[in-house]
This record gives C-alpha cells, structure tokens and sequence, in this order.
C-alpha cells in the first residue's frame, strides 16, 4: 500500500452533495444494500487515516452515505472555467474493474464542448493495481451484513490520474451512469497558464 497522494496544486472537488452510497461501517452498524449491493461494507478504520483528505462526513460508519455510485451526478469543480489539465481520483469496482467515460463540460447547454475522460478503478476485492492505479488504503477485513468478517476479503481503495489532453476550460464534470464505479474522493489540477483565481 502506498497510501493517497495528492498533487501540489490540486484542488478537491466537493462531493458531500453527490454521496449517495453507505461503503463503511462498523460491525454493530452493518446493516442494508453496503458497499457492494451485497450487505458487504469496508471497516471503518480503513478510512480513518484518508477521512481528511477524502472529505468523509465525520458520522461515516453509522449509515451516512460516505461514497459516490456514480448515477451520472453533475458536479461542479473549483475554480468553474479554469483549463483543468488532470484529474484525480480514489475510489474502487464493485462486482469486478469498471472503466468510464466522464465528461467535461464548460456549461449546461446541450452544445457545450469539453473533453471526455475514461476514468477506471479495479474491483474493491482486487489484489493488485491495475497499470497506472496505485493502492491508498488497505483493511483488514470485508463486514458481511451480519458484522462478521468475510473469511480472506480484503478491501483495496485505488487512486489514478487522468491527464486531459484537450486542457479545455470546464466548469463541471459529468459523472457516467454506472453504479458499480464508487469515488471517495476527487481532485482536479489546472494548467497553469489558464487558472482562474478564486
């Protein structure tokens, strides 16, 4: 494991609004779909050094939605219109690896142009990265829905960056519809030659 590094520079995206998935839990709380759709949550304590950086809800652990499965959410990135030049990104599969397309975009309009980016994780139960992932966090165990321990499952999240080639300006970005890719956490790095103050 080599836990999450995020560049200088890089500004997180707000995700509080979009998390819409209960990941982690403690064994007396384990209880509906978990992480995986399953009854199956990652133990708490693997996310307690990375809770900061991730911006985690301080009650994650009790029911509180602490990842995003993505539903094709819209999210607004910092600093709207600066040329975003890479994004950032913790997260992990569930069900297997999952590869998507996510869109950036200047506006709302149907017209609007930006670049596509194919964002990919490997599955939460993997056991090695995939080329160009890198492991941040790593527990002990994976919480079945009665609270118990699943015998030889260990939960894995991965970080990757995505360079954007295009560089173009965008305000926000377009999540894909694939409920099987969760994002704990997001960052995006602007050109410097393009950034926007605050």
């Amino acid at each position: 494991m080599s836990g999450l590094t995020v560049p200088d520079g890089a500004l997180a995206v707000d995700l509080a609004a979009h998390r819409n998935n209960v990941g982690c839990s403690t064994a007396s709380e384990a209880a509906g779909e978990g992480f995986d759709g399953f009854g199956r949550f990652l133990p708490l304590e693997m996310l307690h050094g990375l809770a900061p950086a991730l911006g985690l809800p301080p009650a994650r652990g009790t029911g509180v939605a602490d990842n995003v499965a993505c539903e094709g959410q819209t999210v607004r990135l910092p600093r709207g219109g600066g040329a975003v030049a890479a994004v950032h990104a913790v997260g992990a599969g569930s069900g297997g690896s999952v590869r998507e397309v996510f869109r950036l975009r200047q506006d709302r309009s149907g017209g609007a142009r930006g670049t596509d980016l194919v964002i990919g994780f490997s599955d939460i139960l993997a056991r090695h990265p995939a080329p160009g992932e890198r492991c941040c966090a790593e527990g002990e165990f994976f919480l079945d829905s009665g609270g118990e321990a699943v015998p030889g499952a260990v939960p894995r999240l991965w970080q990757v960056t995505v360079d954007c080639a295009g560089r173009s300006p965008s305000a926000r970005l377009e999540l894909p519809y694939n409920p099987d890719l969760h994002l704990f956490g997001l960052w995006v790095s602007y050109a410097e030659q393009r950034e926007v103050a605050p």
